[in-house]
C-alpha cells in the first residue's frame, strides 16, 4: 500500500487533501488478503535464474486434477534443488521460523499421494501421535516424511506458496483428493500433517499443511507450503500424516541468522534510484531522488530545542532487524516533487519489496532517521525533532507487518 499525504510544510495534493485532515496515517504492504503480487508466490527473479527453470515463479491458482485419485499412488520426486522458505513479506510468513528462499538440494524420493491410508475411498487418518505415524508407515515399509520433502512435493517445480498455486483454492479444503500441487500430490493443505522433523531449538515435531486451532486468516496463512507448525510429540490433536519412500533426505531448515538492530549502509541515490525503478509501487515517487545531506540534522534537531540525548541520527539509509528474521532497509530522501520515508524488505541476491511508504506531497524539507540503538522495536523519522505533526515512526506489528506513523 502506498499512501500519500502533504507534508507539513507543503501545499496539500486535491487527491489525498481529504485523508490529511487528521495529520496521521499508519501505511502497511498486503492488507489485502490472500492474494499477493507475483513475487511473493515465488522466488525473487535473481533466484529464479541461478538455480533454472524448475523454480519458476506462478500466479495463477492451480487447476484441479484431471484424473480419478487411485489408493495406493506413490508420486515420484526428482532430485534437484528447490527454494525453502517463503519471501519476506508474505502475508501470514513466520520469520523466525521460515528461512527466506534457502535453496536446498533433496536426493529423489517417493511420496503418498495422499494422506494416509493413501485411498481416496477411506477418510485421512487422524488422532494418531507423531510416532503411531511414523510406526504405521515402518508397517507398510515406509517412513515419514521429512518437512521439506513434504514442501518440495507442496511447492512442485514452480515453487508455489499454496500447493493450489498461488493462492489457495478453498474448494480443496473440502475435496483434498481432487487437488493436485504442482508435483501430482494431493491434498496437500487440507489438514495438519505430522512429520520426521523436529525443530532446531526445541524437541517438538515439525507440522506441515495447516494449523487445529488456527483462526481468521491464520487458517490461511498455515496452508502455505513453507508454514512450520509445532505439536508436541504426544498430542494427537487433528493431525493426519502421509508417507514417504526411499532414503530419507537428511537436509534441514536452514537456521534463520540474527542480525544487529541497526546498521549503516554505503548505498548512494544512485543504487537506491535503481532499486526504486524495480518497485512499480513506489513510481509516485518522481524522478530525481535522492538523500539529505549530514548538515540537515541540524536544522531538522535545532527547529524545537528538544532534547535528544542517547539518539542516532542519519539521513541516510539504515538497515534495521526489529526482529529475528526480519530485515529492512529504511530510506529517507526528496525528488523533485515529494520527500518520503520507504521501508523495504531484504530479499537474496540484492532484491527487494515494498514493506511500507511514507511520501510528503510538495515539500522538500529534510527528513532524517532517529534511533535509540537499545530500541529493537522501533525506528523514528523526523523532519523537526520534537514538533508535533513532523515526526513519526516505524514499526513492525505482531502480524510482522510494518507500518508508518506520523505524529
Amino acid at each position: 500500500m502506498l499512501v500519500l499525504l502533504a507534508g507539513c510544510h507543503g501545499q496539500k495534493s486535491d487527491d489525498v487533501a481529504s485523508k490529511t485532515e487528521t495529520r496521521t496515517a499508519i501505511l502497511n504492504a498486503g492488507d489485502g488478503g490472500f492474494q499477493p503480487t507475483p513475487i511473493s508466490s515465488g522466488p525473487a527473479p535473481s533466484l529464479v535464474a541461478a538455480l533454472g527453470p524448475s523454480t519458476t515463479d506462478s500466479t495463477q491458482t492451480r487447476a484441479h486434477a484431471t484424473s480419478a485419485a487411485a489408493a495406493g499412488v506413490l508420486i515420484d520426486i526428482a532430485a534437484g534443488a528447490f527454494l525453502t522458505g517463503s519471501t519476506p513479506g508474505d502475508p501470514g510468513r513466520e520469520p523466525a521460523l521460515e528461512p527466506a528462499l534457502v535453496p536446498a538440494t533433496l536426493s529423489a524420493f517417493q511420496i503418498d499421494a495422499l494422506p494416509y491410508p493413501n485411498d481416496p475411498a477411506q477418510k485421512p487418518k487422524v488422532g494418531v501421535t507423531q510416532a503411531e505415524a511414523a510406526s504405521l508407515c515402518n508397517q507398510r515399509g515406509e517412513r515419514l516424511c521429512t518437512e521439506l520433502e513434504w514442501e518440495r512435493a507442496c511447492k512442485g517445480d514452480a515453487g508455489d506458496m499454496f500447493a493450489s498455486g498461488a493462492s489457495w483454492d478453498a474448494s480443496c479444503e473440502a475435496d483434498g483428493a481432487s487437488c493436485a500441487s504442482g508435483a501430482g500430490v494431493r491434498g496437500m493443505g487440507a489438514l495438519p500433517e505430522h512429520t520426521a522433523s523436529t525443530f532446531a531449538t526445541s524437541d517438538n515435531f515439525v507440522v506441515k499443511g495447516s494449523r487445529s486451532n488456527a483462526a481468521g486468516t491464520d487458517i490461511v496463512a498455515a496452508k502455505r507450503c513453507a508454514y512450520r507448525g509445532k505439536t508436541d510429540p504426544a498430542t494427537a490433536r487433528n493431525v493426519g500424516f502421509r508417507c514417504c519412500k526411499g532414503t530419507a533426505n537428511t537436509v534441514e531448515v536452514a537456521t534463520i541468522e540474527s542480525r544487529p538492530t541497526f546498521r549503516k549502509t554505503k548505498m548512494d541515490a544512485a543504487q537506491f534510484t535503481k532499486i526504486v525503478a524495480e518497485l512499480p509501487e513506489l513510481s509516485r515517487l518522481g524522478e530525481g531522488l535522492r538523500f539529505f545531506e549530514l548538515g540537515d540534522i541540524a536544522n531538522v534537531t535545532g527547529r524545537s530545542g528538544a532534547t535528544h540525548e542517547g539518539i542516532t541520527f542519519t539521513p541516510f539509509p539504515v538497515l534495521w532487524s526489529p526482529e529475528l528474521g526480519t530485515e529492512l532497509l529504511v530510506a529517507t530522501g526528496r525528488s523533485k516533487s515529494a520527500s518520503f520515508v520507504v521501508a523495504l524488505h531484504v530479499l537474496p541476491h540484492d532484491k527487494y519489496r515494498v514493506a511500507s511508504s511514507f511520501v510528503m506531497l510538495n515539500d522538500a524539507a529534510p527528513v532524517v532517521l532517529a534511533y535509540e540503538p537499545s530500541n529493537r522495536k522501533q525506528l523514528l523519522w523526523s523532519a523537526c525533532w520534537g514538533c508535533a505533526g513532523e515526526q513519526g515512526s516505524i514499526s513492525v506489528r505482531e502480524d510482522h507487518k510494518a507500518m508508518i506513523v506520523q505524529y
